[in-house]
């Protein structure tokens, strides 16, 4: 089984995406919150960016496709450190970052409407079936024909040249089968969770960090 370890990337949400309090007429709706919810996963994860949510947090389409594409190379950073100890080319990782906007467009999430909890606190349940592609990635890593094949190519023991040379040559199959599986992406069983919005002492609403990671860490299964 593997267990990649996912860094927290909560900093864009901490310096983008708040509410100020101004922007609700002083007070936050149930509708609010659960456009907020839905605003924060269509930006970060297909790069959708609806109009009522970008007045909400007071933000433009252009920062909002500045943080999308920020939170993509940050996701695609994360799986490269994850599998490389070399870094890989950078046209390699121009190619993981276009494969991760399309798994990601694939992303299966539900938000229901928000429950307030007190004045300072709002309570939405969340849906997600996490996406299963790599979790086939790895069953042909671990034990398909090619990457068996491909092993087979280069010894056991390598100096700092060849083991570069593998490795590059290794992320590019990589790659090329995450490209392949792709129309047969699917989902694991669905999992819930509630995710709460909150007023801080400055005066802005913003989604909780550690419910947002929670819940980042559902939309790609990455334990396998």
């Amino acid at each position: 089984m593997y267990k990649l370890w996912k860094r927290v990337i909560s900093l864009t949400l901490s310096l983008a995406l708040l509410i100020p309090l101004a922007a609700c007429g002083g007070g936050l709706s149930p509708d609010d919150a659960t456009t907020y919810i839905q605003g924060i996963l269509d930006e970060n994860y297909k790069g959708i960016y609806d109009a009522d949510f970008l007045e909400m947090i007071d933000s433009t389409e252009t920062e909002a496709q500045e943080i999308y594409q920020n939170s993509i190379e940050v996701e695609a950073d994360f799986l490269i450190g994850s599998l490389m100890d070399n870094a890989p080319t950078e046209e390699q990782r121009s190619e993981l970052i276009e494969l991760y906007k399309e798994i990601y467009a694939k992303a299966s999430y539900t938000v229901d409407t928000a429950t307030e909890i007190d004045e300072t606190t709002y309570g939405v349940k969340v849906t997600v079936a996490p996406i299963d592609i790599f979790h086939q990635l790895m069953d042909e890593v671990s034990s398909g024909t090619t990457f068996t094949e491909f092993n087979a190519q280069y010894p056991d023991t390598m100096d700092d040249a060849q083991y570069y040379e593998y490795e590059i040559a290794w992320f590019q199959l990589v790659l090329d089968t995450l490209r392949e599986l792709l129309p047969s992406l699917g989902y694991l069983e669905e999992q819930s969770l509630v995710v709460q919005v909150t007023l801080g002492d400055d005066n802005y609403w913003s989604l909780n960090e550690d419910d947002f990671n929670n819940l980042d860490w559902l939309i790609i299964d990455y334990n396998f």
